[in-house]
C-alpha cells in the first residue's frame, strides 16, 4: 500500500468580509503598471464576475493596511472565502513582505516566488571549497519555491494551498570591471546584466545581454547579444553563471580547483533532491508553517495546515492510468500484449505483411581507418548479437527480428572526422543513385562522442544529415564509442538503433490498442522552433511543427510550416494545421456530419497566436461537429508527489561500481499514476523508480497537465490517461518515455531544425514530400 505525500499545505482562510476597490480590467500592461505603481502597499488581482447577464472582466484592488481603496472609482465588500483569487494575492503579498530586508533569506524570482535559504547545510558552494573562504558576490545555495494556488479535488470544495519546493540558485553577482582590473580574459563568456521587478522588494535578476567578443578598455564589444546591444560597460554586466563562465571563475577563484569544487557541488545539489531529502526538507518547512499563522491584513490572520498525505481526508483520488497494449496482428487474430519488445521478437511488425522495401538498400559512411569496426558493429546489428556463456537480447538481428528479405549495403569512406570530409563521403554515396530504384533507403553514419558538442558547419553528423535530407533519405548515427560495448548493454542498443530504423523505412512496429471513441480523433503534437545560429540574436525565421497521430497511436505524418518572419507565424501555423488535418481527413475517410475530436499537445504554454490559428482550422471544418482541446504538457513545475513507503529501484550500474546495493528513485510513484487538481490541471507520474536513470537523478516529478480556458473537450480522465497511453508508445527506444510520443517526436524534430538551422545551405523545404511520412527525426 502507497503512502503518498504532495507539497501541498493548506490555508484555512478567515471567513471575513473584507473591502476592494473595482475597476474594469483593460489590459495586463495596465495591470502590471497598477502592481509596479502601488508595489508594497496594495495587491491587485483579475476576476470574471457575472452581472446583469453580462460577463465582466474587473480588477478587485485591496489595501494592504487594512483601509478603504481610494485608488479606483468604486469599492465593494466580499467574502474572502468565496475569492480565493485575492486571497492568493494576499497571501503572496504575505511572504514578500516578510523576507523583504533580511540579507540572509533575500528574495531573488517571482512566479512563483524563489527566496534564498539560510540554513548552513544549504549553502553549497561553501561546503564544496573545504575551508576556503568564499566572497560575499558567489552563490550556490538552495532556494525555496513558494506559491499560492488554487485546489479543487474530485468531490471537494476549492481551496488556497502553498507549494513547497527548492532549487539551486547559482549566481556570479560581480561586476565585470573587478573582473578586468585583475586582468580575467573575459572573451567568449556570456555577460548579464541586473532587470529590476517592478517591486523593489526582489532582489534584480541576471538578465542575458550576450557574448564578449572583444574588450576596448572599460567597454565590452558583444556578439550573439539582444537587438542594439553591441556593447556595455563592463560595470553594467555580471558573468552569466552558464557552465563555462562558472567554471573559468571557479577556476581563478580558487587557484585551479574547479573540477574538484564542481564534482563536489554535484554531490550536494545531487542528494537535495533525492526523496527522503526532499520530504525531509518538507517536514522542517511544515514545522516552521504550523507555528505561526499567515498575516493576510491587520487583525486577519491564516493558520497553514500540514502538508497533504493518503492519510489525511483531504488528499485528492489516487488513480491509475491503465496499462498500455500493443497490437501487431492487422487481423487481431494475436492477443494485443503489455511488452512491445517481447511483441516484436516474438510477432514481428505489424506493417510486415507487404512491407516495402523488403530488402533495403543502406549505405554507410564512417571514418576510413574506422571501417573494420563499423563493419562488426553493423554485422551485430544486422545480423544478431550472440557471444556465448550469457542470454542474448538480440540474437535474430534487425533483419530477422523485422521479417526483412535481405540488405544491399555500401560504405563510403571519410578521409578523417571532419565535418568536410563527410560531405565528400555523403555526395560521394548520392552520386552512385541514377535511377529511382538505385535510391538509398537509410543511410547509418558513425561519429566519434566528441563531435556531438561541434555546432554548425563543424559537426560532421549535422552535415551528412543535412546532405541526404536533400534527397529525402533518412538518417541513423551511432558513435564509435558505443559500438564497442559489450555484453547486454550492447544488446539492447542494438535493440533500439533497429527500432528506429524499421520506423525510418516507413516501417509501423506496432499500434496500440484503445477503446475507440465514436468521434474520429486526432491526437496532435504542436510545438516551434526559431531558426538561428545563437542564443540571442534576432529571431528572424520561426517554424511551426505538427506530429500527428490517431487515437491507437498510428502515425499520420509530421509536418512544418515554412520558415517565416514572427509576424507571419499565425498565418503559417494555419496552413500547416489546414494541410495536415486535410490529409488526416482523406485517410481516415470523414463523412459530411461526423464527429471530430482534435486534442492538442504542446511541450510549451500555448501562445494566443497558435490557439488562435487551431480555432480558425476548427471553424473551417463547417462540414463536421468539431470538438478541440489544447493540454501543456510541462515538466518544469513545482509539484512534487511522493510515495514514502517505495524504498526504490537497484540500481545495478551504480552498485556495481560501489560494491554495495544502491537504490535510485527513492520515494518514487508508480508510473501511470495520477491525480487531478482541479479542473483544468493534474498530475501524472511518467517516471517511477525503475525509469530513473542514476541515483543522482533524485525524486523524478510528475508532468503537469494544463487545460487551455479556450478547449471545448475537457474531459480531464480521459485526456490524463490518453497522455499516459501515449508516453508507453514511441519507436525511438523500447524504453518508457518521459513524454507523450506526440510531444517527444515534436521536441525532436524542434531540436533537430535548431540544429541544422545554423547550416547556412539548410533549408526546412528539403523535409517537405515523402519525409513527412517517414519518422527520419528518431
Amino acid at each position: 500500500m502507497s503512502h503518498l505525500h504532495l507539497n501541498i499545505f493548506p490555508i484555512n482562510l478567515p471567513d471575513v468580509e473584507i473591502s476592494v476597490g473595482v475597476q474594469p480590467f483593460d489590459s495586463r500592461d495596465a495591470m502590471r503598471e497598477l502592481r509596479k505603481t502601488h508595489a508594497g502597499t496594495h495587491a491587485f488581482n483579475r476576476v470574471s464576475v457575472e452581472e446583469n447577464g453580462k460577463k465582466l472582466d474587473l480588477i478587485y484592488a485591496v489595501r494592504l493596511d487594512g483601509t478603504a481603496c481610494t485608488i479606483c472609482p468604486e469599492t465593494r465588500k466580499i467574502r474572502l472565502r468565496e475569492n480565493l483569487g485575492v486571497a492568493r494575492q494576499l497571501v503572496n503579498e504575505s511572504f514578500i513582505a516578510s523576507f523583504a530586508g533580511k540579507t540572509d533569506r533575500k528574495t531573488v524570482d517571482v512566479g512563483p516566488l524563489k527566496v534564498l535559504s539560510s540554513e548552513k547545510e544549504h549553502d553549497f558552494i561553501a561546503q564544496a571549497v573545504n575551508g576556503a573562504t568564499v566572497p560575499p558576490w558567489l552563490f550556490v545555495r538552495l532556494a525555496h519555491a513558494i506559491e499560492a494556488r488554487v485546489f479543487q479535488f474530485d468531490g471537494q470544495d476549492p481551496f488556497l494551498g502553498l507549494v513547497f519546493d527548492h532549487h539551486t540558485y547559482r549566481r556570479i553577482a560581480r561586476p565585470c570591471s573587478e573582473w578586468l582590473a585583475e586582468r580575467f580574459d573575459l572573451v567568449g563568456l556570456y555577460v548579464s546584466e541586473k532587470s529590476p521587478f517592478n517591486d523593489a522588494r526582489i532582489e534584480p535578476r541576471a538578465r542575458l545581454v550576450g557574448r564578449v567578443a572583444a574588450i576596448n578598455g572599460s567597454t565590452l564589444q558583444l556578439t550573439d547579444c539582444r537587438e542594439g546591444r553591441n556593447t556595455v560597460e563592463a560595470k553594467d554586466v555580471e558573468i552569466e553563471a552558464d557552465y563555462d563562465g562558472f567554471m573559468r571563475c571557479l577556476n581563478a577563484t580558487f587557484k585551479g580547483r574547479a573540477n574538484t569544487i564542481d564534482r563536489q557541488l554535484f554531490d550536494l545539489q545531487s542528494a537535495a533532491q533525492v526523496g527522503p531529502k526532499k520530504l525531509s526538507e518538507l517536514t522542517r518547512i511544515e514545522n516552521r508553517l504550523t507555528a505561526k499563522s499567515l498575516r493576510l491584513l491587520p487583525g486577519f490572520e491564516a493558520p497553514v495546515l500540514p502538508h497533504l498525505d493518503t492519510k489525511g481526508k483531504r488528499f485528492p483520488t489516487v488513480h491509475q492510468a491503465p496499462q498500455a497494449l500493443y497490437v501487431f496482428d492487422r487481423t487481431f487474430n494475436t492477443p494485443a500484449l503489455n511488452d512491445a519488445k517481447r511483441g516484436i521478437f516474438e510477432l514481428g511488425p505489424y506493417s510486415q505483411q507487404g512491407f516495402t522495401p523488403s530488402t533495403p538498400r543502406i549505405c554507410v559512411i564512417c571514418e576510413r581507418n574506422r571501417k573494420g569496426e563499423v563493419e562488426q558493429f553493423l554485422q551485430k546489428l544486422l545480423e544478431g548479437h550472440n557471444e556465448p556463456g550469457r542470454k542474448c537480447f538480440f540474437p535474430n538481428g534487425f533483419i530477422k527480428t523485422y521479417r526483412l528479405q535481405g540488405k544491399d549495403v555500401r560504405f563510403f569512406l571519410a578521409d578523417n572526422a571532419t565535418a568536410l570530409a563527410y560531405r565528400k563521403a555523403a555526395q560521394e554515396a548520392l552520386a552512385t543513385v541514377t535511377t529511382e530504384a538505385e535510391r538509398w533507403h537509410l543511410a547509418y553514419v558513425q561519429v566519434n562522442e566528441a563531435s556531438h558538442d561541434m555546432r554548425g558547419e563543424t559537426n560532421p553528423y549535422l552535415v551528412a544529415k543535412a546532405t541526404f535530407l536533400s534527397q529525402q533519405i533518412p538518417t541513423q548515427e551511432f558513435m564509435i564509442e558505443t559500438s564497442r560495448r559489450k555484453g547486454s548493454g550492447l544488446d539492447f542498443i542494438l535493440s533500439n538503433i533497429a527500432l528506429a530504423s524499421y520506423a525510418k523505412l516507413g516501417g509501423t512496429p506496432w499500434h496500440l490498442k484503445v477503446n475507440n471513441p465514436m468521434a474520429h480523433e486526432l491526437v496532435v503534437g504542436l510545438g516551434s522552433t526559431s531558426i538561428s545560429d545563437s542564443k540571442l540574436g534576432a529571431r528572424q525565421r520561426m517554424v511551426g511543427i505538427t506530429t500527428m497521430f490517431t487515437s491507437e497511436g498510428r502515425y499520420l505524418l509530421g509536418n512544418m510550416s515554412n520558415a517565416v518572419p514572427f509576424e507571419d507565424y499565425g498565418k503559417a501555423v494555419v496552413e500547416m494545421l489546414t494541410s495536415s488535418i486535410e490529409r488526416a481527413r482523406t485517410d481516415m475517410n470523414w463523412q459530411k456530419g461526423d464527429e471530430v475530436r482534435l486534442i492538442f499537445h504542446s511541450f510549451k504554454p500555448l501562445k494566443d497566436i497558435e490557439a488562435d490559428a487551431v480555432k480558425a482550422v476548427a471553424l473551417s471544418l463547417k462540414d463536421y461537429h468539431v470538438d478541440f482541446a489544447f493540454l501543456h504538457v510541462a515538466q518544469d513545475h513545482d509539484t512534487v508527489l511522493f510515495d514514502s513507503d517505495n524504498p526504490g529501484a537497484k540500481s545495478f550500474a551504480a552498485g556495481m561500481a560501489r560494491g554495495v546495493d544502491v537504490m535510485k528513485g527513492e520515494f518514487a510513484p508508480m508510473r501511470g499514476t495520477y491525480l487531478t487538481l482541479n479542473k483544468s490541471n493534474a498530475i501524472l507520474s511518467l517516471t517511477g523508480s525503475r525509469e530513473v536513470k542514476k541515483p543522482t537523478d533524485g525524486l523524478p516529478y510528475p508532468v503537469l497537465l494544463h487545460l487551455h480556458r479556450s478547449s471545448t473537450f475537457t474531459d480531464m480522465k480521459y485526456l490524463t490517461e490518453q497522455v499516459y497511453t501515449f508516453a508507453c508508445h514511441s519507436w525511438k527506444s523500447f524504453d518508457m518515455a518521459g513524454m507523450p510520443v506526440t510531444i517527444g517526436y515534436s521536441q525532436l524534430i524542434a531540436r533537430l531544425l535548431g540544429r541544422l538551422g545554423a547550416l547556412p545551405h539548410f533549408s526546412v523545404d528539403s523535409i517537405h514530400g515523402r519525409l513527412n511520412r517517414l519518422r527520419w527525426f528518431l
